[in-house]
């Protein structure tokens, strides 16, 4: 089996420290190419490239493709990467038998639109659904967004065969292509978070938030739940992300958090996975007060890791979420994140049984073996309903 994926897949010879490392994408394409007999070839686009890049890195094949700076492009509502994209697609397309199309917020759908071949694609967020959460206050994402959310909208539909993780992404798959044909399957969460964490109210230090300075990501809500909490826990507040620790003080005077000190606070900038379990061995639990979410991977991986999640019900969140089995869902209300919290501090036993049973959820759920499985399994099924 020839596969082609299209998607924002990170550049193998070319580490970037704050790009998201995507860790689902890269582990289930060496796992295809290494235990399947499966020939894999990705192909993406860059603007911070010098010219177009074509090799191979252990056993899979990479086509980048340089294309303008992502708001230079966005004067022509991203036609030129569209038309660089389809033009080299249109000369190879027939060596591969499948295509695999990663998310639907890059414009890859309509790249392999008008594709002959037999194609799928994964949800990752619904841009038109995320568009909806962008804070008043006009930025760039505004325009960038509402021109994803159009071609979102108009071309799911050249799309039939769709892999979906929530009952979120599946509602809205069907939304946008009511002909859609959905194929369930999870993604792969690095082998580091499998090896459990030992935590409770006696030896937690920090309350943990991994949203870094991101508004969409709950942070202005953690930090006045934490407001109210700091005074009745001993617990410091761990941001890991973008941002900084000035950055995350000036919020905290803006909010008029008067509880909040500096000494209170510690920002640990991106972490890579070995680095986020060490903050985990530290945590209490993991407040994720997103204000949209599919199936966060912060999540899943502080579950299989077995510290316990307070999370908002938003999205797909409830999906990962069992509420006080396997985790607490809250409203973004910073009260209600805040007495979830304190639900768990105050019941240790609770704690101690969302640990345990999120763990044995989520390391069934994001086995890797099976993912890889079942990813063949659905490569085979459309390409049989296809000849």
């Amino acid at each position: 089996m020839n596969v082609l994926w299209l998607g924002d897949y990170p550049h193998p010879l070319r580490g970037n420290p704050n790009r998201h490392p995507v860790p689902w994408m890269t582990m289930l394409a060496n796992g295809l190419v290494s235990g399947y007999k499966l020939a894999l070839t990705i192909m993406s686009y860059s603007s911070g490239i010098e010219e177009d890049e074509v090799f191979s890195v252990n056993g899979i094949n990479y086509i980048y493709l340089k294309v303008p700076d992502d708001k230079w492009d966005l004067l022509t509502a991203y036609n030129l990467r569209i038309y660089r994209l389809r033009t080299y697609l249109s000369t190879i397309e027939q060596t591969f038998d499948l295509v695999h199309i990663h998310g639907s917020e890059q414009q890859y759908q309509v790249i392999g639109a008008n594709l002959a071949i037999p194609k799928v694609l994964s949800v990752q967020g619904i841009i038109t659904e995320y568009y909806k959460i962008l804070p008043a206050k006009p930025d760039y994402r505004h325009i960038s967004w509402l021109v994803a959310g159009y071609y979102e909208r108009k071309y799911l539909k050249s799309v039939r065969h769709f892999i979906c993780r929530t009952h979120w992404d599946q509602h809205h798959t069907l939304r946008l292509q009511p002909k859609a044909v959905i194929h369930h399957n999870w993604e792969p969460i690095r082998p580091e978070f499998f090896e459990p964490v030992s935590v409770n109210a006696v030896t937690a230090q920090t309350l943990l938030f991994v949203g870094g300075t991101n508004r969409i990501k709950g942070i202005r809500e953690a930090l006045v739940a934490y407001d109210s909490l700091c005074r009745i826990m001993p617990l410091r507040f761990c941001v890991a992300g973008s941002g900084d620790k000035a950055e995350i003080m000036r919020l905290v005077e803006s909010l008029q958090l008067s509880r909040i000190q500096p000494e209170d606070v510690e920002h640990k900038g991106f972490l890579n996975g070995v680095k986020l379990r060490e903050a985990y061995q530290e945590a209490f639990c993991l407040i994720h007060p997103s204000y949209i979410d599919n199936s966060p991977n912060s999540v899943c991986e502080a579950q299989v890791a077995g510290l316990p999640v307070v999370a908002s019900d938003v999205g797909g969140v409830s999906s990962l979420i069992v509420h006080e089995q396997t985790g607490l869902l809250t409203t973004l209300q910073p009260h209600s994140i805040a007495e979830a919290v304190k639900t768990l501090w105050d019941n240790p036993a609770l704690h101690q049984a969302i640990a345990v049973n999120a763990r044995r959820v989520a390391q069934s759920r994001h086995d890797k073996r099976q993912i890889l499985d079942k990813t063949i399994a659905i490569y085979r099924d459309i390409l049989s309903h296809s000849s």
